[in-house]
């Protein structure tokens, strides 16, 4: 690692950029957040040590916040707009001198890809790998961290809309894996695609593997992936752009006829960049067992 490497974190404020950052932070590394909200500059400065603003909405932030910045770790929120706040960003990081952007994207293949938020990413990757910046993508599969959405196992009862297996990465080690990737830059991870998907199970062994670490008993609930539709995308109750809550259907039908079902498969990175074995369920399920029965109780 060069002591000239100065990242710019975005997403600080959310799970993964905020997780990406602690681990800088706990590796002594230099780094900058970026944030949207000024309010914020101050409070994040004095957490991570240094903070720029930052509006993917307005390209005309961009120079002054990547000045001096030699790599950027790129996550977006999950809407069409991440298209162009994107390609915007990569100019403004080519214009700028800025040696490497770790993008975060999803777990993609390149012919088997039918979801509008699949789809942008893989734009966005192409778009990378020719914008002339050193480029590493990380592709992670269904975060276990969504098992603590409230909905998921509300009552003990695991709810999912397809019978067939996904597979699974503990976001803490993406973030870990994020952090190393930015810390010893390009030299090493150029031109790279990490996947992340540690641990494929089907909706009853999920439930098992929950009761299992927590010692709370949990059952599955294989529901109609049809009625995703009235629950996501109702506009009384849905916090989720159209294009995408579409896309959460179409994940779980796709899973259940077989046309992704690489959904379900083993593909993890993680031992490869941190020398150590990515998190299974049933160790995360430990780490994260309070959380699980605070919402399984509820």
């Amino acid at each position: 690692m060069s002591n000239s490497n100065n990242p710019l974190v975005l997403g600080a404020t959310g799970q993964v950029g905020k997780l990406v950052a602690m681990n800088l932070r706990s590796r002594g590394a230099n780094f900058l957040v970026g944030t949207r909200r000024k309010t914020d500059l101050e409070a994040l400065a004095e957490q991570y040590g240094a903070s720029r603003y930052i509006d993917l909405d307005d390209p005309r932030t961009f120079d002054e916040a990547l000045k001096d910045v030699t790599g950027v770790f790129l996550i977006n929120g999950y809407t069409v707009d991440m298209l162009v706040q994107s390609k915007t960003l990569i100019d403004a990081a080519s214009r700028n001198g800025v040696s490497h952007i770790v993008h975060l994207g999803a777990f993609t293949r390149e012919h088997d890809t039918y979801l509008p938020v699949f789809a942008w990413h893989q734009m966005i990757e192409t778009y990378l790998r020719d914008s002339g910046v050193a480029w590493t993508n990380l592709h992670p599969n269904m975060f276990m961290q969504n098992l603590l959405a409230l909905w998921r196992v509300n009552g003990g009862r695991y709810s999912v809309y397809t019978s067939k297996p996904i597979g699974f990465a503990a976001l803490e080690d993406v973030a870990e894996a994020a952090a190393v990737i930015l810390m010893e830059g390009p030299e090493k991870h150029h031109g790279r695609d990490y996947w992340f998907s540690a641990d494929a199970l089907d909706p009853q062994q999920v439930a098992e593997t929950l009761t299992a670490a927590t010692g709370y008993k949990f059952t599955a609930e294989v529901r109609d992936h049809e009625l995703l539709l009235k629950e996501m995308v109702l506009p009384a109750v849905s916090t989720f752009e159209s294009a995408y809550a579409k896309g959460g259907i179409e994940l779980f039908r796709e899973v259940e006829h077989g046309r992704m079902a690489y959904i379900g498969s083993v593909a993890d990175d993680t031992k490869r960049i941190l020398g150590r074995e990515p998190l299974m369920l049933r160790d995360w399920a430990k780490l994260h067992a309070d959380e699980l029965l605070e919402i399984a109780s509820s």
